[in-house]
């Protein structure tokens, strides 16, 4: 890979990182929330509990999600092929690579599909 293009993608792989290092750290946390007794004789306060481990549920989830998408973008950094759209073959716009380090597409092939 010529200096120029790892050069360009080294910020990127420093956002990633430090994503993937928060993500980690919330990651310890979520046994604890998720195994917190939610059981109560009042029903507003089970109602309450049992939502707040909902939402928590649903937030590790895409948390995770999240995490394996920053592992493939690593894995497109270190094979040379970060920033480039899986689709169309195109640069990934640096505006978007800032907003969103783990993403896969262009902005148009991204919305295309997010259409169909």
């Amino acid at each position: 890979m010529p200096t120029t293009q790892k050069t360009r993608r080294d910020p990127y792989k420093a956002l990633l990182l430090r994503k993937r290092s928060e993500l980690l750290a919330e990651v310890r946390r979520w046994p604890e929330a998720l195994a917190a007794d939610i059981k109560s004789p009042d029903e507003v306060e089970f109602a309450t509990r049992s939502a707040e481990q909902d939402l928590t549920a649903r937030t590790a989830n895409l948390r995770s999600n999240t995490l394996k998408e920053i592992d493939r973008a690593l894995e497109r950094v270190a094979g040379g092929k970060y920033g480039v759209c899986e689709s169309c073959g195109e640069d990934i716009s640096p505006a978007r690579l800032a907003a969103i380090p783990w993403a896969r597409f262009c902005v148009p092939c991204q919305e295309s599909m997010s259409r169909n």
